[in-house]
């Protein structure tokens, strides 16, 4: 929980929760070409583009073959490399 300061009125504000399901916002540059395969992409799936890349994402960093592939094309060093497991539930960790 995090504890916040003085409000305007001097008294001390209560304790907030911090929540479990919060957003962080990634803004991915996109060339014209995977914008516009995106765009229609999220047309025919009937949402919107940042939906759709926040589902895509999602995919490839719980998706094993993925991990290796991106770690493989983009060779970091070693001591960085991720190695993915999967709980019985199914559940990516890592």
């Amino acid at each position: 929980m995090q504890t916040q300061g003085k409000g305007p009125t001097g008294q001390a504000n209560q304790e907030r929760k911090t929540r479990s399901d919060k957003k962080h916002k990634v803004l991915p540059a996109l060339d014209s070409d995977t914008h516009r395969k995106l765009k229609r992409l999220a047309l025919a799936c009937d949402t919107n583009k940042t939906q759709l890349a926040s589902e895509i994402i999602r995919i490839v960093v719980n998706h094993p073959d993925f991990i290796n592939w991106l770690q493989q094309k983009h060779r970091g060093p070693e001591e960085f490399r991720i190695i993915p497991v999967r709980h019985p539930d199914g559940r990516i960790e890592y």
